[in-house]
């Protein structure tokens, strides 16, 4: 693993640490959660990227109705809320160069994951409050088993979407992704 690879692995971890920490009050700093409280409305059409932001993470989630939204965007990680319809997927894929973590916050999902994309022998059941690290180089796909929407986030290191990327449905996304490898 490259220095550039290894500093977003370690940025993803502190990012996912802090995020969590703040929601229990265990994360230091005044993120505290008071009882109560509720955060600020998310403009999910807004890349929040290359600024401080705080926000409840569970709220934010639970929030989003677009399919995916990348709402921030920095140097070395890219935060997405998505949210998948039941039968709907998160199409098979790779990243060869950086690693990925989910957070299930609502709903039951099937994760499949393999070193080739013929043998997906990583077989799990997730569901509310669960989370998924998917190691650089493995294939892996998501999908929404459940009878209510999916509600999850995800963490690339370094990001993998364009900053502000919003995919308002999964035919959107697959359109975006066609597109934008001239398929």
């Amino acid at each position: 693993m490259n220095k550039k690879n290894l500093f977003a692995s370690i940025t993803a971890c502190l990012l996912i640490f802090f995020i969590h920490g703040c929601q229990s009050g265990t994360g230091g700093g005044s993120g505290l959660k008071v009882p109560g409280e509720r955060s600020a409305a998310i403009d999910y059409n807004m890349d929040m990227g290359g600024q401080p932001w705080a926000m409840n993470i569970e709220e934010a989630t639970l929030g989003n109705g677009n399919y995916r939204a990348a709402n921030w965007t920095g140097s070395n990680i890219q935060l997405v809320f998505m949210s998948l319809k039941p039968g709907e997927v998160i199409d098979l894929e790779v990243h060869d160069d950086h690693d990925q973590f989910f957070r299930i916050e609502q709903g039951e999902a099937r994760i499949l994951m393999g070193k080739t994309r013929d043998d997906l022998s990583y077989d799990k059941r997730v569901s509310d409050d669960w989370s998924v690290l998917v190691p650089a180089g493995y294939w892996h796909k998501v999908e929404n088993v459940g009878t209510n929407d999916l509600k999850l986030y995800t963490i690339y290191g370094p990001p993998e979407h364009h900053k502000g990327t919003v995919h308002k449905t999964y035919n959107d996304a697959e359109e975006a992704h066609h597109h934008e490898h001239g398929q």
